[in-house]
């Protein structure tokens, strides 16, 4: 059982006053069962006030409110990187992200986003009842309309891509069009992410139906909601830190070597560690072994 399964405010902010590392706090199931994603302290350091959110944390986020909501064999969610590729990448690369054991057809949606010069989040949601394609802007830069319109050419020539390539028909007949949807505007500079959560949470919730997507968008709204996004992501975990190391997040570590392995415990968390996954010289190892040892979160 996961050491967060009950987790409070003080919790979440005693994590982001440490500084940044790479030990385990969550590991989130997937839509696709056996699939997990690991997210480290940095990561969840993304969701600190003013802060850009870490895209391992939105899609993560996009798969617990999926189980919530409970249309995780309705709606698939498709990878950042997957869609990001799909809008913006060369079409050579397309091949690379065909998707081919998922059929399309099993579903009524596709909820993703897009990485935007580097900088800024955008929302994705196809939906086959109205063959229509958003691309949803939490700061409305540009023309929703016309960049759905775009986007929906790209999903066409993705379908077409995957038939001509691995046999599937899935959605290769529907026309897909451009659509806008009306939705709370960005009001500073860093929650484009948290936004983007949040319409994916009002469309999922709402499904089938197209929502009236309102909520807060002013700074304390978007403070109030990234501890809420926190906790969200710390209670879903599945994590086990007393049989997995906080490092790799698995019972035996990532890389060949010797069949017994090294542990160690901190003496302040409680967590266990692969010595192999530290990188720490045997000499320390036994040191460590014999006194008291904190990792990096509790140092």
């Amino acid at each position: 059982m996961s050491l967060f399964v009950h987790v409070s405010d003080f919790q979440l902010t005693q994590l982001w006053k440490k500084s940044d590392t790479e030990v385990v706090v969550a590991v989130v199931p997937s839509q696709i069962k056996g699939r997990s994603f690991v997210i480290h302290h940095s990561e969840l350091c993304s969701l600190r006030p003013h802060q850009w959110l870490n895209g391992e944390i939105i899609e993560s986020l996009f798969h617990v409110a999926a189980h919530a909501s409970g249309v995780v064999d309705t709606i698939y969610i498709l990878s950042h990187y997957t869609a990001g590729v799909i809008l913006f990448g060369d079409r050579t690369e397309l091949p690379r992200q065909s998707l081919p054991r998922v059929n399309f057809d099993n579903y009524e949606a596709v909820l993703s986003f897009v990485l935007v010069n580097n900088n800024h989040w955008k929302l994705l949601y196809i939906n086959t009842n109205a063959s229509t394609v958003f691309l949803m802007d939490p700061a409305q830069l540009s023309s929703e309309l016309e960049d759905s319109k775009n986007a929906a050419k790209r999903i066409q020539e993705y379908f077409k891509m995957r038939r001509t390539c691995h046999g599937k028909t899935d959605w290769v007949g529907i026309r897909w069009k451009g659509g806008a949807m009306r939705h709370p505007i960005q009001q500073d500079g860093s929650s484009c992410g948290v936004i983007v959560v949040k319409m994916a949470k009002a469309l999922m919730e709402a499904f089938p139906l197209m929502p009236d997507v309102e909520f807060d968008t002013t700074k304390k709204a978007m403070k109030d909601e990234r501890k809420a996004l926190g906790l969200h992501i710390l209670e879903a975990s599945v994590f086990d830190d007393q049989t997995c190391c906080a490092m790799c997040a698995a019972y035996k570590p990532p890389v060949s070597g010797p069949q017994m392995t090294d542990w160690i415990q901190c003496d302040r968390c409680d967590k266990w560690f692969h010595a192999l996954c530290l990188d720490i010289k045997s000499n320390q190892y036994e040191k460590a072994k014999r006194g008291s040892w904190k990792c990096l979160l509790c140092t």
